[in-house]
């Protein structure tokens, strides 16, 4: 394996691939043991992640060069765009209840990353790290802040997040799951 990476966003020619990606770490898909690698609890469809790489260029990938192959993904969305999920619609609710360097977080300056999925076999390559930077520049446009979520029990995911500089802004509870909120300008 080469240490060589594409990072780009997405195409709708890339979707199949990003979605295989996202249902082979997805926490249905894992028992007990492999989720103790790390894993993500959000889904979407094949027509949700073209919509959102088409109207919100929120999908991030890193190709390995040699194999030609999406080797890790990144989502990235508007609070607007993710509303119809229970769950970003509960976050963007409480987000003004959560403060972060030193101002009130809200829907219209921040947006919702993640879930960020690297294969297991090209984790530790600092793939995750140049996807995150990626994806940051492309939203600074639109927004000063980044929030996401990372679930009690995902201490990989929670980790990588401390290690790139995200804050523990707080905690909440969703569903009878309790998560990490946390935050990082863009």
């Amino acid at each position: 394996m080469n240490n060589k990476f594409i990072i780009r966003n997405a195409t709708i020619g890339d979707i199949q691939e990003v979605k295989a990606l996202l249902e082979r770490y997805h926490t249905k898909n894992l028992d007990d043991q492999q989720k103790k690698n790390g894993f993500v609890t959000t889904d979407m469809t094949i027509s949700q992640l073209s919509q959102l790489c088409d109207e919100e260029n929120g999908v991030a990938i890193a190709i390995d060069e040699d194999t030609d192959k999406i080797v890790a993904i990144l989502l990235g969305a508007s609070w607007s765009f993710l509303k119809p999920w229970p769950m970003f619609e509960y976050m963007a609710k409480i987000l003004p209840d959560y403060s972060f360097r030193n101002s009130q977080l809200n829907s219209s300056e921040s947006y919702q990353y993640g879930p960020i999925c690297i294969a297991e076999e090209y984790r530790g390559l600092g793939i995750g790290e140049n996807l995150l930077d990626h994806q940051r520049k492309e939203f600074s446009k639109k927004y000063e802040n980044v929030v996401t979520f990372v679930n009690v029990k995902n201490s990989r995911s929670y980790a990588f997040h401390k290690r790139n500089a995200f804050e523990d802004i707080g905690q909440f509870e969703f569903n009878g799951n309790h998560y990490h909120l946390m935050a990082i300008g863009t």
